[in-house]
């Protein structure tokens, strides 16, 4: 609430001194960093992508969906693209038809075994 004299930041019209524009959850500073926000509070992306990102099915790591990210989707759950993939024979499935046993993936020639 206090005068700003040099140094401000402004996001979503109202103004903030670059100390007080922080990260709602590590309360890291955002000016000059790649941010994005739900409702209405300010994110770092490590905040957010732990706080709200998807889980891939293949590493356990979050999906951010920012930058164009691409994942694949099915029923319930999600890969990142580099993580769909064979569980036998390890080859990428994006794009192709696959087959599930459980929570494991396989392309069409290892899932005829199975």
């Amino acid at each position: 609430k206090q005068a700003i004299t040099t140094g401000g930041v402004t996001y979503r019209e109202q103004p903030w001194h670059k100390e007080c524009f922080v990260c709602t959850g590590c309360k890291k500073q955002l000016s000059g960093q790649r941010f994005t926000s739900r409702d209405e509070f300010a994110y770092c992306l490590s905040c957010f992508c732990n706080l709200y990102a998807k889980k891939c099915a293949g590493c356990t790591n979050p999906i951010s969906g920012l930058g164009g990210t691409k994942y694949i989707s099915f029923e319930e759950r999600q890969w990142h693209n580099d993580c769909f993939n064979c569980k036998k024979c390890s080859l990428s499935l994006v794009g192709r038809g696959f087959l599930t046993e459980r929570d494991d993936i396989f392309c069409p020639e290892c899932g005829k075994d199975i």
